[in-house]
């Protein structure tokens, strides 16, 4: 289970890597907008995760392996969302202890 897991961050990794370069040539995006579209990713797999839960429960979905991905790619996207949230978090405190 472990290599999956490994397998799915490297795969997600790889995925924020290409879109940080196709970022890089555009640079037509502000950083809301990039948020924004963050946000819609994250919230779409989180309810991609739950249709997947429904759908093993009512017997609809049989690979219980699709269904775990699923999760796990939805767990991590949310867990890497609350990490940037902090991190903006920390730096807006960091910035308002300034003294000017």
């Amino acid at each position: 289970m472990n290599n999956r897991v490994a397998k799915i961050y490297g795969q997600m990794a790889q995925q924020a890597t290409d879109g940080v370069k196709k970022q890089g040539k555009s640079s037509s995006k502000s950083f809301a907008d990039v948020l924004k579209e963050s946000l819609a990713e994250v919230n779409k797999m989180q309810l991609e995760a739950e249709e997947a839960l429904k759908a093993l429960s009512t017997g609809k979905e049989k690979d219980i392996q699709k269904v775990m991905i699923t999760l796990q790619k939805a767990d991590v996207s949310l867990r890497m969302l609350m990490e940037v949230r902090n991190k903006a978090l920390e730096a807006y405190q960091e910035i308002m202890r300034m003294q000017v």
